[in-house]
């Protein structure tokens, strides 16, 4: 099969029990992948077809045993990490294809055919790549550009969609109004709430709540049809996204990539919440180490923490300040109002609970 999904037509040799066996399995491995995400199975496709041919200069479709068998760890190193190192391939992005390609070597173990994936390590040093964020300001300032670039409707909400979950590109650009939105009891206050359930990295589902708010304006975008993005969703489409992103990343002076609305979120959240574990279960992830990356070293020496808790804090202020005073302090500083907001909307649903 080919990274558009066209079936390649194997072509059989004196020795069916090596030769066409190696294009079977193949074959299995791609089309188990295919039934769990298209954009998967088009991945794993090309990265492995990328791999034969600067190793071996074959096409996956006449890789033979003994061809995959010849294959020893130095010409991993010289002929296929090295090359890709020199296209200016990350460390992450080599890890990760040599990461699928031992996925189908796993495969052809499983089918009695004798292969040597640990041949497949090698020692590189991960890129730690730190996403440009966006203030709430920016953001915002995002949303009002997309509105107005071709497909401005989806881009707003596919936008909107990326910062409000966490999720990936992927996960949230092929979601189903039929599959993807469901609904839950709330184990505290009882109410029924809007989910987004999405398939993440391993294959397992995240769950995001959103508010009845975004549900019911996402629904502006619900025609009947089957995707939620349905333009965006279309083969290629999601470049355009993509250009209007680093459009608007021109403008305001920032590189911007799709990731970088994780990161946006990500620090939002923890400038509105200064928690943790709702930053981490944001992002998804599995340890507060990896949600670390996101967040943005504060950079003004009188905004950090040393500083603010070696000064001594007068609470008469307080009792000093005005109705206006204390108005002007929040609209001020966003991270105080947005707390603020997030707290008062708390109490005022649990009020609004308990009064019926």
């Amino acid at each position: 099969m080919s990274s558009t999904g066209q079936v390649y037509k194997f072509r059989g040799t004196h020795n069916p029990h090596t030769e066409i066996s190696v294009q079977e399995v193949y074959e299995s491995f791609l089309s188990a992948h295919k039934r769990n995400s298209i954009k998967t199975f088009e991945e794993y496709n090309r990265r492995i077809v990328e791999f034969f041919q600067l190793i071996i200069q074959k096409h996956i479709s006449n890789v033979t045993l003994h061809d995959i068998q010849s294959i020893k760890h130095s010409d991993i190193q010289t002929k296929y990490v090295d090359v890709l190192l020199e296209r200016n391939n990350s460390a992450n992005s080599i890890l990760t294809k040599l990461h699928s390609v031992k996925s189908f070597y796993d495969d052809l173990l499983k089918n009695d055919l004798q292969v040597n994936p640990v041949s497949l390590k090698v020692r590189l040093k991960k890129d730690v790549k730190h996403h440009e964020a966006l203030d709430i300001n920016e953001y915002r300032g995002l949303l009002d550009f997309m509105k107005e670039e071709k497909d401005g409707e989806e881009k707003y909400f596919y936008t909107k969609a990326l910062f409000h979950t966490g999720q990936r590109r992927s996960a949230t650009l092929y979601m189903r109004w039929e599959e993807n939105f469901i609904q839950k009891k709330d184990s505290i206050t009882g109410d029924y709430v809007w989910l987004i359930r999405v398939r993440d990295k391993g294959k397992q589902w995240k769950e995001t709540p959103i508010s009845d708010d975004f549900y019911n304006e996402i629904q502006l975008l619900n025609r009947g049809q089957e995707f939620v993005f349905e333009e965006l969703s279309k083969s290629g489409a999601i470049k355009r996204y993509e250009r209007s992103l680093k459009k608007y990343g021109k403008k305001i002076g920032k590189s911007l990539s799709i990731h970088c609305m994780k990161a946006t979120a990500i620090t939002i959240g923890w400038e509105m919440s200064r928690d943790r574990n709702l930053c981490k279960q944001l992002g998804g992830h599995s340890s507060w180490a990896t949600t670390e990356i996101y967040i943005r070293e504060e950079k003004s020496l009188t905004n950090q923490l040393s500083y603010s808790m070696s000064s001594e804090l007068d609470d008469s202020i307080l009792d000093r300040l005005s109705h206006q005073d204390l108005l002007d302090v929040i609209k001020k500083n966003e991270d105080i109002k947005n707390r603020l907001l997030i707290r008062i909307n708390k109490n005022k649903s649990r009020n609004i609970k308990q009064n019926h």
